[in-house]
C-alpha cells in the first residue's frame, strides 16, 4: 500500500483529526491570555539615595556603606550591591527567585528608615521594586506660563495639585521636576572675612543657631497650659543680613558686613523640557 492509497482510506479520519485540532487551535487563541512580560515577580529591589552635595568618597563612607550593612541585615537578601556618585547613591538588594517580594520591599524600607536618623542631616531615600509591572504605567503633565515664575509653578504643583493626585485610588506615586526652588545666598567677601578674624564655618554655625523654631517652656493660666516658643526662623533677608557673627569689646559683627545677601535659587542638575519651555 502506498501513501496516497493510505491517505485515501483514511481520509474521513484524517480529516476528522484536522478539524479537531483547527478547534483546538481557535479556542487557545481565544481563551489563553498573552503577553508581552511573562508573569513572574523579580527579585530585586532598588534603592535611590540623595544626601545633597556630599563628595563621592564622604558618600560611600557616612552613607552607602552603613546602608549596605542595613541591606545585607535584611532576612532574605541574598546579594548587596551599589553604586555611589557625588551626594547620591543607588543600592541593590537581590533576593531569592520566588521571594515574596512585597514583603521583602516593607522590610527594607522599614530597616532603612531605623537607619535614616544616624545618617547625614538632609539624606532622603526610595525603595524602588524592580518590576516592569511597576515602573512602567505613569502619565506626566506639565505646567507652563509665559506670566507666573517658575518657583510659583514648582510651589503649586508640590502643595497644590500633588496632594490630589496621590489621593487618587491606584496612584502609587507623585513627584515634581522642573521649575526653581527659592533660597536665600549668602556670597562670604574673603577679604572683609579674614580683616574680622572669622572662618566659613562659624558663618555657618551661626547661621544654622539662628535659625530656629524651640519650645522654651509652659505658661499655666487658670485651666489653660500654654507652650512658650522661641521663634528666631528667618522671614527676611534684613533678618539673615543682621545674624550676630561675633560679639565683643569692638562691637557687634554682623553678617551683612562680611557677606551680601540675596535671593537666589537651588542649583538644577535636571532640566525638564515641554513644548520648548
Amino acid at each position: 500500500m502506498t501513501f496516497v492509497d493510505w491517505i485515501e482510506r483514511y481520509r474521513r479520519s484524517l480529516l476528522t483529526v484536522s478539524f479537531a485540532l483547527g478547534l483546538a487551535g481557535v479556542f487557545a487563541w481565544i481563551v489563553i491570555p498573552v503577553g508581552l512580560f511573562p508573569v513572574t515577580s523579580f527579585p530585586r529591589i532598588r534603592i535611590e539615595v540623595s544626601s545633597g552635595h556630599v563628595p563621592p568618597r564622604q558618600m560611600l563612607i557616612d552613607v552607602t556603606e552603613p546602608l549596605e550593612r542595613v541591606a545585607r541585615a535584611v532576612p532574605g537578601a541574598v546579594d548587596v550591591s551599589s553604586v555611589t556618585s557625588r551626594g547620591s547613591a543607588q543600592i541593590f538588594v537581590d533576593f531569592p527567585w520566588g521571594s515574596n517580594m512585597k514583603q521583602a520591599v516593607l522590610r527594607v524600607d522599614a530597616a532603612f528608615a531605623q537607619e535614616l536618623p544616624a545618617l547625614p542631616k538632609g539624606t532622603t531615600y526610595i525603595v524602588i521594586r524592580m518590576s516592569p509591572f511597576i515602573l512602567m504605567p505613569f502619565v506626566a503633565y506639565s505646567l507652563t506660563s509665559n506670566t507666573v515664575p517658575y518657583a510659583a509653578l514648582r510651589r503649586l504643583a508640590k502643595y497644590q495639585i500633588a496632594p490630589l493626585l496621590t489621593g487618587i485610588a491606584g496612584v502609587r506615586k507623585v513627584g515634581v521636576l522642573g521649575g526653581s526652588t527659592p533660597e536665600v545666598e549668602v556670597r562670604v567677601n574673603p577679604r572683609e572675612l579674614s580683616a574680622y578674624g572669622l572662618t566659613l564655618t562659624q558663618v555657618s554655625q551661626a547661621l544654622a543657631q539662628t535659625n530656629v523654631i524651640r519650645g522654651v517652656g509652659r505658661l499655666q493660666d487658670n485651666d489653660l497650659l500654654y507652650l512658650t516658643i522661641s521663634d528666631n526662623a528667618f522671614h527676611s533677608l534684613a533678618s539673615v543680613r543682621n545674624v550676630a557673627l561675633r560679639a565683643g569689646a569692638a562691637g557687634i559683627v554682623r553678617l551683612g558686613q562680611i557677606a551680601t545677601v540675596t535671593m537666589g535659587s537651588v542649583p538644577r542638575w535636571l532640566i525638564v523640557d515641554d513644548n520648548g519651555q
